[in-house]
This record gives structure tokens, C-alpha cells and sequence, in this order.
């Protein structure tokens, strides 16, 4: 099962499509169960060493490492599909590159692979540098974060806007910038009405948090998710790692219903946010503040 921050990340950031594959791996794809192919593809990749073939199998390999959460091994596998494909499809192996390291925590090396994606003409330069922005915060560098969400959508961003501006909006909450989220919520319901990111955006509390304490006034929320499942994993890893008061809340109906992970209510912003920080430290999630209720 993938880290917290893995799940928050994929549900965030468009994953890129590969394209077709050539027939000597489509043939050993076809003929054995995903469960038993790495060690087939490693050998496959070390006889076809000198042909394209390797690249193609490198990358699958990183694939199905990456799906069983061996995330160094993910790393090394699209390390060498980067280096051995043709242009056009190296920049998907550098961009799975640097999600591996992220899902490592590694995030100086994250940004690295990203940040030359992102520089690239590639057409994962939106999603790339969303990634670079998520090694940003996990620095604990929220205003490098904000710029670089800023510059996803200074241009085109395509289908990583609504993700964009949903971290853009709680950046802006993180470091007090109300008229900057306020803009980002206006942009996300205007262009992007129908994403899960506006709905919830939008959305009262249907169900209350916790009790607070008589001076609570600051939630933080590390998560929100269309499936309940999702969220209920990241609030019993929350309670694992020391925040016993973690929770669900569930937001909207019907279709548009969205499960928010909060730690609970603290007294103070500055209190709520060292709570955020050590469940960033904890968990590889990233962190919002917010008023209570």
C-alpha cells in the first residue's frame, strides 16, 4: 500500500501515458501475470541491453516496482529508461523518477528530476512542476511552494489546474494570504466547476469535528478524498503515528460527498501548525490550516 503522501499525490497529479511498447515485451507482458514479471524483465532488459527494448523494459520495471512500493527500486529502474530511451519519452521516466523519490522522501533529489522536466518542452512541464512544488513543502519551504504552483498556472496548465489551485488556495491559508486564496477559489469554480477539487472547495461541514476545547479555534486537515476507504487508512495511520484525535468529516452529498482527514482542534494557528508539521514529518502528507468550525 502506498505512504499517505503517495495516495494524496496520484489523486493530484495526471499520471503520463508510456505509449506502446515494442513486440518482443508486449509478448512477455502478455504471457505471465504482473506478480512474476519482475524477474522476467530484468532479464529481459539485460539481453536487449544494447537495443531500445531495454529502456521500454526498464520502465515497466519501474512501474510495477513502484505499484508494489519499492520505491528505490522504482528510482533506480526509471534511471535507466531515462537514460536509454529516445527523447521523446524520456521526460515520463524522469517525472516517474522524481514522484519515486518524493514517495522516498527525499525531496532535494525529487525536485531535481522534476525541475528538468518542468524545464523541458515535455508535455508534463504542469504536472512536473506540481511535483516540485510538493518537495517544496516537504522542505517546509511554503513560499518556494506557492511560486511554483503560481508558475503552473501562469501558463496553460491543462489538466493539472484543478490540482494546482487546490494547492495554491492552501498554501495561501498556510501562510496567511487571504485575497491569494480567495482568487484561487474564485479561478477553481470558475474554470474547473465540475472537479472533485471545486466541489469540496465549495462545500459546508455536513458533519462536525470533534468537540473542541473551550479556546479551540484551528483545525488541520491532511487529506480529503472521494473514497472513504482512503481517508479511513490515513486517519488510522494518524492515530499510529500520536494524533489520537484524528478524524473523518465528511463534506457534501450524493455524488459530489468528499472525506476530509482533520488531527482535530487546537487553540492557537501556531499550535495547529506544529501539529501539521509533525504529521508532515510523520506521514509525508502535507498540511492545511484552517478555522474552526
Amino acid at each position: 500500500m502506498f505512504p499517505a503522501a503517495i495516495h494524496i499525490l496520484l489523486s493530484l497529479l495526471a499520471a503520463p501515458s508510456f505509449g506502446p511498447v515494442s513486440k518482443p515485451l508486449r509478448e512477455l507482458l502478455d504471457a505471465r501475470p504482473a506478480d512474476s514479471l519482475v524477474a522476467p524483465l530484468r532479464k529481459f532488459e539485460s539481453e536487449h541491453a544494447q537495443a531500445a527494448e531495454a529502456g521500454e523494459a526498464a520502465y515497466v520495471l519501474g512501474e510495477l516496482h513502484f505499484a508494489r512500493g519499492e520505491y528505490r527500486q522504482a528510482c533506480d529502474a526509471f534511471g535507466r529508461a531515462a537514460a536509454r530511451l529516445e527523447a521523446g519519452r524520456q521526460a515520463a521516466a524522469r517525472y516517474w523518477t522524481g514522484l519515486s523519490w518524493l514517495a522516498l522522501k527525499q525531496p532535494e533529489q525529487a525536485r531535481t528530476a522534476l525541475e528538468e522536466v518542468a524545464q523541458s518542452d515535455a508535455d508534463l512541464r504542469a504536472q512536473a512542476m506540481l511535483g516540485v512544488a510538493f518537495a517544496w513543502e516537504m522542505l517546509d519551504k511554503p513560499d518556494q511552494a506557492l511560486q511554483a504552483v503560481e508558475s503552473v498556472l501562469a501558463r496553460s496548465p491543462g489538466e493539472a489546474g484543478p490540482a494546482a489551485l487546490e494547492r495554491l488556495i492552501a498554501l495561501a491559508d498556510r501562510l496567511e494570504r487571504p485575497d491569494v486564496a480567495r482568487r484561487a477559489r474564485e479561478r477553481l469554480r470558475r474554470e474547473y466547476p465540475r472537479s472533485i477539487e471545486a466541489a469540496l472547495a465549495s462545500l459546508p461541514a455536513t458533519a462536525a469535528p470533534p468537540p473542541a476545547a473551550a479556546d479551540g479555534q484551528m483545525s488541520v486537515q491532511i487529506g480529503a478524498f472521494a473514497d472513504p476507504a482512503r481517508a479511513k487508512t490515513l486517519v488510522e495511520s494518524a492515530r499510529h503515528a500520536g494524533f489520537p484525535d484524528a478524524t473523518v468529516v465528511e463534506r457534501g452529498d450524493g455524488d459530489s460527498r468528499m472525506h476530509v482527514v482533520t488531527l482535530g482542534v487546537f487553540g492557537s494557528r501556531e499550535e495547529a501548525r506544529r501539529a501539521g508539521e509533525r504529521a508532515a514529518a510523520a506521514l509525508g502528507v502535507t498540511y492545511q490550516v484552517t478555522k474552526f468550525p
